[in-house]
């Protein structure tokens, strides 16, 4: 008896390695009339979710039609990119509207690309605010809530996707709404796993991949005063801000051991799908 191993032993040792599962999304459609923003389409190989601009800060019913067929054409799930009506501000400045206008500009934005959607035999599934709208759910709760109160009035399975905050996980307490939190490689991060919104993007793209890697590794991120956070993302967000931008997504893409679309996320961690 004295060779044999335990059985809790032989269990831990038969057990294979949990996998790190995640979404990679990026933004597509984002090209209005003259204007023309194709090259966003260089990242839809690294990707399994889409945000297709809906029209107000950009996106027209051609562009949208587009998006739409590349999506379909590659399997991928699609994301409504709402944002302040704000063409000639690309949706980066902040707008003063009411709770009603809010809701009014979420239900437009989604109820716009879902009927789109619809010729492709696509629905949306999620949301994922823009720019100014992004930011202000970080630091206005009211705003949080106006834009989650929409979401859940049109739909309750749509998921709101934004940055980790108290305001996007209040919001979610409030109107009921599923929230996914995001996380973007280039951004700095504070104590409380909040984006330091004072800090220009990195431009490291070791750093970057440190994070991510440790984000498969361990659950962790380093903070702007290098300390190590545990943190639970849904999605890892790619852009374009970057000359190494493909680089780091083929990086990134490489590190994860499986990318499924953002609401298989929340099914594989109940454990009925793996």
């Amino acid at each position: 008896m004295s060779g044999m191993l335990p059985l809790s032993n032989i269990k831990k040792e038969q057990a294979p390695p949990k996998e790190f599962v995640i979404d990679i999304n990026c933004d597509l459609g984002q090209s209005f009339g003259v204007y023309k923003n194709e090259s966003e389409e260089s990242l839809i190989p690294y990707v399994s979710s889409v945000n297709i601009a809906c029209g107000a800060h950009s996106g027209d019913p051609i562009t949208i039609m587009k998006a739409l067929k590349l999506a379909k054409n590659h399997n991928l799930s699609i994301g409504a990119h709402i944002g302040y009506p704000d063409i000639q501000g690309f949706g980066y400045r902040s707008l003063k509207l009411t709770p009603e206008e809010i809701q009014a500009m979420v239900v437009f934005q989604i109820g716009a690309l879902n009927s789109m959607a619809k010729y492709f035999n696509l629905v949306v599934e999620y949301v994922r605010p823009h720019g100014a709208l992004h930011k202000d759910i970080l630091t206005n709760v009211d705003t949080a809530v106006a834009v989650a109160n929409g979401i859940a009035n049109f739909d309750k399975w749509l998921i709101l996707v934004g940055a980790p905050s108290q305001n996007l996980k209040e919001a979610s307490d409030i109107t009921g709404v599923r929230i996914a939190t995001e996380f973007q490689p280039i951004k700095n991060y504070t104590a409380t796993g909040d984006i330091d919104f004072e800090r220009d993007d990195i431009e490291d793209i070791n750093f970057c991949m440190n994070q991510v890697n440790s984000l498969v590794k361990d659950s962790t991120i380093k903070t702007v005063d290098k300390k190590n956070i545990t943190v639970n993302f849904n999605t890892i967000h790619l852009d374009l801000r970057s000359e190494k931008s493909i680089e780091l997504a083929k990086k990134i893409q490489a590190a994860i051991d499986k990318t499924v679309p953002i609401p298989a996320t929340f099914v594989m961690e109940s454990g009925w799908l793996s």
